[in-house]
């Protein structure tokens, strides 16, 4: 049997051995491949094969790009038997259409991923809720992600997907009619290590919400903003935010809604057992040292109100803006790992500023530093501080600082 994978990258095998095409990154034989195998029931016409991979040229006949594809797909066919594959054509040309025909079996995980679900469709209860479970566990990602600038595979990449969210709407009504939590955790988690940019974290915040996991929760939120900043320089979605603020306590059977005044005395209950839990939370056990790292919504609301307190108490602070750089002209060293001296200059900034101070992570190569008590003096000697400690923790890069006083911002907001 050829077993063919494509959801989430590409491979192939031949019984316990794999197919290995040459060239098989960018060429064209392997993408031909690619597309005759994802249509292998309706096969492509020939002309937009043609137009696929030579596009269109006025100073290429229709003819020579027709031979041009017929080369091709000699080429390909050679490939195959040289990795293995038994003599024999595996293309087949008829009335314009182009089909991967083949003597031995083929197995196919795009093919199997819809035929489970068709299956699902067709079936009723605990039957249909496991071929939507093994449907949703079969998907690993878009498809053959390396070709998704193409439109064609961008097409078929989005109708799986599509698919794939199918199963977890599907799976998710009914986990949440049998209050079945672990496997709601398990399908929003698992949707997150493969989207991580499509706001799945919200469900899986609100699933552990639910079960009163708050530092689960905070955790959840907190990592996917530092993800966002990081990879985009964009906090994630606002409804990420509020679901902290719009959870409806539950009371201990996890109703939603009271019934009555004793079902509000019972989540009122609720709610005052877990003080501990609350305080624990928000008040820091172990000895505090150094300025207080918050992620970047954190940050904004304590800068909030360091303004407000300044109003009332006027004392000086300043915002630190400080960005990590590559030393030397580019290509003159090996690049630095950009990841790993940013984690190093964070501890370095912790350790370097008072415990009354707070920063942030702002993107991939940004701090933001929060100085309460302090003016325009001293930043150039606290940067110098940060700068010593960041050399002598044999720190890579080059630091460089804009300071501005928190009352000039202020004024400066249209």
């Amino acid at each position: 049997m050829l077993s063919v994978k494509m959801l989430g990258g590409f491979s192939m095998y031949y019984g316990d051995k794999a197919v290995m095409l040459k060239k098989i990154e960018n060429s064209k034989s392997v993408r031909l491949l690619q597309m005759l195998l994802l249509s292998l029931q309706s096969g492509i016409p020939k002309n937009e094969l043609i137009d696929c991979f030579y596009g269109w040229n006025e100073k290429i006949d229709r003819v020579n790009r027709n031979k041009n594809l017929n080369k091709l797909i000699y080429r390909l066919e050679k490939q195959l038997v040289d990795c293995g594959l038994p003599a024999g054509r595996y293309i087949e040309i008829k009335e314009g259409i182009c089909r991967f025909k083949s003597r031995i079996p083929i197995e196919l995980d795009t093919q199997k991923f819809e035929e489970m679900i068709g299956m699902a469709e067709d079936a009723e209860g605990e039957k249909r809720i496991e071929l939507l479970s093994r449907a949703n566990e079969m998907y690993r990602g878009d498809i053959l992600p390396e070709n998704q600038s193409e439109a064609w595979f961008l097409q078929k990449s989005n109708y799986f997907k599509k698919l794939y969210v199918k199963t977890i709407r599907e799976l998710e009504k009914e986990y949440i009619r049998k209050n079945d939590y672990k496997n709601r955790m398990l399908l929003y988690s698992r949707a997150v290590s493969i989207y991580p940019f499509d706001n799945w974290q919200t469900s899986l915040i609100r699933c552990n919400l639910e079960l009163y996991r708050y530092e689960e929760a905070r955790n959840i939120y907190n990592s996917a903003v530092e993800l966002y900043m990081r990879e985009l320089d964009s906090s994630p979605a606002e409804e990420m935010q509020q679901c902290f603020e719009k959870f409806e306590l539950k009371d201990g059977n996890h109703i939603r809604s009271p019934g009555g005044i004793n079902k509000w005395k019972d989540m009122d209950k609720s709610f005052m057992g877990r003080r501990s839990e609350i305080k624990k939370a928000m008040f820091e056990e172990t000895e505090v040292k150094g300025a207080y790292y918050c992620i970047y919504p954190s940050f904004v609301d304590y800068c909030r109100l360091v303004a407000r307190a300044k109003d009332r108490s006027q004392f000086e602070s300043m915002l630190m803006f400080l960005t990590l750089s590559q030393k030397g002209e580019a290509g003159s060293q090996k690049q630095m790992d950009l990841q790993e001296q940013m984690q190093l200059l964070k501890k370095v900034i912790g350790d370097s500023l008072r415990i009354g101070d707070a920063y942030t992570r702002y993107g991939n190569r940004h701090y933001i530093l929060m100085l309460a008590h302090s003016n325009k003096d001293f930043c150039s000697s606290i940067f110098e501080r940060i700068e010593r400690a960041y050399v002598k923790s044999q720190g890579k890069g080059t630091l460089w600082y804009y300071a501005d006083m928190t009352q000039e911002l202020k004024h400066a907001v249209p």
